[in-house]
């Protein structure tokens, strides 16, 4: 920033505003604030008339060298000129300029892929020697500092970096209490074969502090469960992400190992055990098995749906059937189950969750239209008005009867708790849009379902309105 002062000062430049990324890769535009918001301002005002560069290399090393040429197009493309303060050519478009730019644009990506090889390469090195790289120590492990020597410093704080360069980080066990912790989990996800989710919840219910201070997860115990830290060993490179390109899974033979690197605090037999859980539990189920378990769900209850495809003890979740097909009706159609699995239901259903947002706030506007007031609820889509009464909203859709071959609306007896009200938004025949309103009490369904047809709702002309706003009236006093 010196430099770029002293050259606007030796031209009698005047500067007006400073973009700077400090600390930030240039390999992508990504993570850049400074220069996304110079190309902003660069097309959108017209308060300065050039750019001065510290030198090429200051747009980006990226790696597809045309990127930063597109840059400083741009700016010339808005009459805005570049200037280099630290470069022996003058930026004057000549045919010499362009080749010199040309070059060390591709030596400043060269300069990060060669930079980028050379870190891996130390890393690599300090793996193998039972060094810890970054990073947190794990739950019930801590960093320890080592001299240049190998002679014990200290234990390091959360969070501390080390101040010398010779000085080295290892892992060692850490607190008693939490390396019994670490032992609990893996007993209970390899003797009890109870899940992670489960693991965590019970350690939330127990108020047991994980390494972060956050509430434990699923997968945080999952990565727990296959990190072979606990055993003693460092693992280095499953996983690269060089040059903030595509992460990539590196297969075994590419993993940097070092066995034994300090004393383990989990058992191997154990670790193995919860090893060979998760290998079971990670199954990978056959299209033609995935495509038996629905049918025979199917012929078990004479109908499918994900619940019982959940609750059933022998299959895997839906999620699974989701990801393998792209959607559960897809699955079904494959698997020859009949019925109308033309995703027609799920567009219904998430247009209908759409439509009850917009009613909830429609509601409360008329109910603040009306003079009261109202607040939410813990029950989703459930307002109390005025302190005193609470109303559920609802949108009711139209199906076909499968056994008369009619079309109907149905509420469900099931709905029929948690409020004194239900506010009904009845949809027309095709599930498209809202065709009238309803309001029933809690009362009114008796243990039953409610249902109606074209037919007996012309019968109730009482909960029926055409306008949300008709329920809400100001009550005069």
């Amino acid at each position: 920033m010196q430099r770029i002062k002293e050259y606007a000062a030796e031209h009698d430049i005047t500067i007006v505003a400073v973009y700077e990324d400090s600390g930030k890769s240039g390999l992508t535009m990504r993570g850049r604030p400074g220069l996304q918001q110079l190309l902003a301002d660069v097309q959108t005002k017209d308060d300065f008339t050039s750019i001065l560069v510290y030198d090429v290399s200051r747009w980006g090393r990226f790696q597809d060298v045309d990127e930063s040429a597109h840059y400083e197009y741009i700016c010339r493309l808005n009459g805005v000129q570049v200037t280099y303060c630290t470069e022996s050519f003058s930026n004057d478009d000549s045919p010499y300029t362009s080749i010199i730019k040309a070059m060390k644009r591709i030596a400043a990506a060269d300069y990060s892929r060669e930079l980028s090889s050379k870190v891996f390469v130390a890393q690599c090195r300090i793996i193998r020697m039972g060094y810890k790289l970054g990073g947190m120590a794990g739950y019930g492990l801590r960093r320890a500092l080592l001299d240049a020597d190998g002679k014990f410093l200290r234990l390091m704080e959360k969070g501390e970096w080390k101040a010398v360069q010779t000085h080295r980080v290892v892992l060692v066990p850490g607190p008693k209490e939490e390396i019994e912790v670490v032992n609990l989990i893996f007993k209970w996800y390899a003797a009890d074969q109870i899940g992670d989710r489960r693991i965590a919840a019970v350690l939330n219910e127990q108020n047991v502090a994980s390494e972060s201070g956050r509430p434990w997860t699923g997968a945080l115990i999952r990565g727990m469960l296959r990190n072979e830290k606990y055993i003693g060993n460092l693992v280095f490179n499953k996983g690269s992400y060089k040059l903030k390109k595509t992460a990539v899974r590196n297969p075994p033979h590419l993993w940097v190992r070092c066995d034994g690197a300090f004393p383990p605090i989990v058992p191997l037999e154990l670790f193995h055990a919860a090893r060979a859980e998760r290998c079971d539990r990670n199954y990978r189920y056959t299209t033609e098995e995935l495509m038996a378990t629905l049918q025979r769900i199917y012929r078990e209850h004479g109908r499918i749906t994900s619940g019982l495809i959940d609750r059933d003890s022998e299959a895997p979740a839906c999620q699974l059937f989701n990801r393998r097909f792209g959607s559960l009706y897809k699955a079904y159609e494959l698997a020859g189950i009949p019925g109308d699995f033309n995703g027609q239901a799920l567009a219904t259903r998430i247009r209908t969750l759409s439509l009850k947002a917009i009613i909830v706030d429609q509601v409360k506007a008329a109910i603040a239209l009306a003079g009261a007031s109202w607040t939410e609820t813990e029950i989703p889509h459930t307002l109390r008005i005025n302190d005193s009464v609470t109303v559920s909203i609802r949108v009711i859709r139209c199906a076909v009867d499968k056994r008369w071959g009619y079309v109907r609306w149905r509420i469900n007896k099931r709905l029929a708790t948690g409020f004194d009200f239900l506010f009904g938004a009845v949809l027309d025949e095709r599930n498209e849009k809202i065709e009238r309103y309803m309001l029933l009490s809690a009362a009114d369904f008796q243990d039953r379902d409610i249902s109606f047809t074209d037919l007996t709702r012309e019968s109730m002309p009482q909960i029926f309105r055409p306008k949300l706003e008709d329920f809400f009236q100001p009550v005069a006093h």
